[in-house]
């Protein structure tokens, strides 16, 4: 799940921006290289005004990538599970979600310059909203459906540790047994 969610947001900022988040280059976990191919395989970026891509839970690994980055990024937030079973025991597997476009300001930046940027990311981030709900629509995404999307919230994202400011759309992400634990269960 985690890694469709990196394959799957990676595809919206511009390639080297993306590419870019591979510091080590290589790496042990076989993984790495497949996550890399594919990002290098992507057709063109579907948001190439979008500089850069965060992706990461720990704010301290967060906090270093985007005090490297200039301009505008996706950052992308993956938090908590929660699973349901129901009375014929299916499994409803979710898990909190924040998307957020955001741009880097110089400690100079006024309330003028600080409107712009809002108001780009904001444009930038519901293009992208578009995106999802008509992939979600088609049924383009195995751990999203459209129905699960209909609420989700934009919220301002003003960061002065991160010298940004943005938006971020937080939703939740449902899938039938998203692990497969049925079938873990059954070959005991």
């Amino acid at each position: 799940m985690i890694l469709d969610l990196f394959s799957y947001f990676a595809k919206f900022p511009s390639k080297s921006g993306v590419l870019s988040i591979f510091t080590n280059g290589s790496s042990t976990y076989a993984q790495y290289s497949e996550l890399h191919n594919v990002i290098t395989n992507l057709p063109e970026p579907l948001l190439p005004a979008i500089q850069s891509y965060v992706f990461g839970q720990s704010f301290e690994s967060v906090k270093a990538r985007i005090d490297n980055l200039t301009g505008t990024y996706l950052f992308i937030d993956y938090g908590e599970f929660s699973s349901k079973s129901d009375y014929r025991n299916s499994i409803e597997d979710s898990q909190k979600l924040a998307a957020t476009v955001a741009m880097k300001l110089s400690d100079t930046s006024d309330l003028v310059e600080e409107a712009i940027a809002s108001a780009i990311c904001l444009n930038l981030l519901n293009t992208l909203r578009a995106h999802l709900l008509y992939d979600a629509e088609c049924g383009k995404i195995s751990w999203l459906s459209r129905s699960t999307i209909k609420n989700h919230d934009i919220i301002p994202f003003v960061a002065k540790e991160l010298k940004s400011i943005g938006w971020t759309m937080m939703f939740e992400a449902n899938a039938a047994d998203l692990f497969n634990v049925k079938e873990r269960m059954a070959s005991f």
